[in-house]
């Protein structure tokens, strides 16, 4: 992928993850009183919604090969091109396991909901934090504006 090509699809992307993350942030926010069945049916929503695109978004990124017009062009950052990819295969386990944990949760969990809420709120810092990185790497290689403000 050419250099243009991989900043606006990374660009395209990471503004969808904005906002599906952003559903999804204020689902968990903070834990309503009353009706957990219903907030609990919409976090469950939003977070497959974005646990769905993660998961296409990096075996899309790992198929044509993640990062490697970045590699080609600056060889030392391979180790962290290779970093990046790790986080993928953590990212895809802590969503296993919130998914997981999600579905076990049951209205009256309400330490279990809090304890839920903290975990969203941590996995979408994560991925905010990934998500800069390789905009980050990508727009200081090929010295591009992929977009990567808010």
């Amino acid at each position: 992928m050419k250099p243009e090509e991989l900043a606006h699809w990374i660009s395209e992307e990471h503004q969808k993850v904005r906002e599906l993350a952003g559903r999804l942030r204020e689902c968990v926010v903070y834990v309503p009183r009353t009706n957990h069945e219903k907030w609990l049916c919409g976090v469950r929503e939003a977070f497959e919604h974005l646990r769905a695109h993660l998961t296409k978004h990096m075996s899309l990124e790992e198929n044509e090969g993640y990062m490697v017009s970045v590699v080609e062009q600056r060889p030392a950052l391979s180790r962290e091109v290779e970093r990046l990819a790790h986080e993928h295969g953590e990212f895809i386990r802590l969503m296993n396991d919130i998914h997981q944990h999600l579905l076990d949760l049951q209205p009256q969990d309400q330490l279990l909901i809090r304890d839920s809420c903290h975990r969203l709120r941590d996995l979408l810092s994560y991925v905010e934090h990934h998500k800069n990185e390789e905009n980050l790497l990508v727009s200081s290689v090929f010295n591009l504006d992929i977009g990567a403000g808010e």
